[in-house]
């Protein structure tokens, strides 16, 4: 508990005044007996908008006696106080918050949500308990779109991560709707609404390192090096995602081995955090009703993902999306068999599974996909893969070349990209056979510009040899699929040149 909290409990409380633009003064009172929680930067009790009874100025924080005020317990807040030398984040502020000072402590005051927070044991969690497959679902969906937006939409400009995921800085809110008298006796009448609160450790995403902080056991790896990303904030929302989806306690493991290790340091634990893992144990025990172990084994692996030590083995933020939303779509097309069809493959391809591929109905389910869908598909899949597709189009004689272009090009892109960001010594192996990241972007200049007089001049002759003998199987077959086009534009013109002759 806070100082104030000790000494303010009860009956007498603080006044809080908080002055608007328009000059209008608003008062908050809170007497400190109802605590939100505590944390390492400070404490939160709920407060009141409130006016005095006997009217007076006040312009600072001031104690002040409950019968002087006329409180309105419909308009509630969330009155956070600052430990000594602590704030919020400077890069950003939850929208509809003040800030006022006392005695030196910042006090931040917010909206105050009525809602449940995520609880590591699921005994803890009854409303998690009665929740349905589709429910947990859009709390998931709403959960990872709520933090995407926390990630680019910042209003103070700069990406930002949250920087401190957990369960208690979660609330979800559910709200029981009037029926309608034409709706039906069973249609769920419920309004699902997620919050992301106490954002005192968001940071800029950044390459660069930065002071480490959050909670041990929701911390990434890369976390404890001061790296910040989009990846670390959803590795820190896995276990939460876990418990939604009716984990026990992903936590069970960790917590058995901090009690078991009361001296060793936090740093020290965290990598044993990551080395235990979150347990799955429980996983969609409580759901009377779930779908078949297709999808169950697709969304408890894609959870796995999320989670994985090595940041490079999880899903990027965009098949996050990707997979939540196809998930959601499924869960509410479930009488409409086509529609089943094309979200259960969305998922597929989102969690990275490649046994599609091998599948001839969901290759041609695929090539059938709306264009706008295949192509953030495509933008999800390794180059490997989308390698694969390259066969799959020449197998089923595919005509659709804008399929085929966006292909090659993010494909070659890609392996641009990554050959700016690995180690030469990777690349050296990588690359076999001569062909260096310099020939990847001259092909992909060629490839977008269809210069085939560059590419067959007799300047380029080395390069185009190195590619044309490469072995790496991927690279391979994105020429494969260039030179003939180049060669097919070429053999054009020529013909073209001839007939003006």
């Amino acid at each position: 508990m806070g100082e104030t909290a000790n000494v303010n409990k009860g009956q007498r409380g603080t006044l809080f005044p908080v002055k608007k633009d328009n000059g209008e003064t608003l008062y908050y009172f809170s007497d400190f007996s109802e605590d939100l929680g505590s944390g390492g930067a400070g404490d939160v009790y709920k407060g009141y908008l409130c006016h005095i009874k006997v009217p007076k100025s006040v312009s600072i924080p001031t104690a002040i006696n409950k019968d002087e005020l006329i409180i309105d317990e419909h308009a509630p807040v969330a009155i956070k106080l600052y430990k000594n030398g602590q704030t919020p984040s400077s890069h950003r502020q939850l929208n509809g918050s003040v800030l006022v000072h006392k005695d030196g402590r910042v006090i931040l005051i917010r909206e105050f949500i009525d809602g449940f927070q995520i609880q590591p044991d699921i005994e803890d969690n009854p409303q998690i308990k009665e929740l349905t497959f589709f429910q947990a679902v859009d709390i998931a969906w709403q959960l990872v779109i709520s933090l995407n937006e926390l990630h680019y939409n910042n209003t103070k400009g700069r990406s930002i991560v949250h920087g401190d995921v957990k369960g208690s800085n979660v609330i979800i809110r559910i709200v029981n709707l009037v029926k309608l008298a034409h709706q039906a006796n069973d249609a769920p009448q419920l309004k699902i609404d997620v919050f992301y609160l106490d954002d005192d450790f968001s940071k800029p995403i950044l390459r660069s390192r930065q002071t480490s902080q959050g909670t041990p056991e929701h911390l990434a790896l890369e976390v404890l090096d001061g790296l910040y990303s989009e990846e670390s904030d959803f590795y820190a929302l896995g276990p939460l995602l876990f418990s939604l989806f009716g984990a026990k306690n992903p936590f069970k493991e960790i917590f058995e081995f901090r009690k078991s290790h009361p001296t060793m340091k936090p740093e020290d634990l965290v990598r044993h955090y990551i080395e235990i893992g979150f347990c799955a144990e429980g996983l969609f025990e409580h759901f009377a009703s779930k779908p078949d172990d297709l999808i169950l084994n697709l969304v408890k692996n894609f959870l796995k993902q999320i989670v994985a030590k090595d940041k490079h083995q999880r899903p990027s933020p965009d098949a996050i999306l990707e997979f939540f939303t196809a998930l959601r779509q499924w869960c509410l097309a479930c009488q409409d068999k086509e529609a089943v069809a094309n979200y259960r493959l969305r998922l597929i391809i989102a969690a990275n599974d490649a046994s599609w591929l091998k599948d001839e109905e969901q290759q041609k389910l695929f090539l059938a996909l709306d264009k706008n869908i295949q192509t953030r598909l495509i933008n999800l899949m390794t180059v490997k893969v989308r390698s694969q597709c390259l066969k799959i189009c020449e197998h089923h004689d595919s005509q659709n070349n804008y399929l085929v272009h966006h292909i090659v090009k993010t494909s070659l892109q890609d392996l641009a990209h990554e050959s700016q960001l690995r180690e030469p010594s990777f690349l050296k192996s990588f690359f076999k056979h001569s062909v260096t990241p310099k020939e990847l972007k001259w092909l992909l200049s060629c490839f977008e510009h269809q210069d085939y007089e560059e590419f067959f001049s007799q300047q380029k002759a080395n390069l185009r040899k190195a590619l044309l003998q490469c072995s790496q199987s991927e690279i391979k077959a994105l020429v494969s699929v260039i030179v003939p086009g180049l060669e097919n534009i070429r053999l054009l013109a020529q013909t073209q040149e001839e007939q003006i002759i």
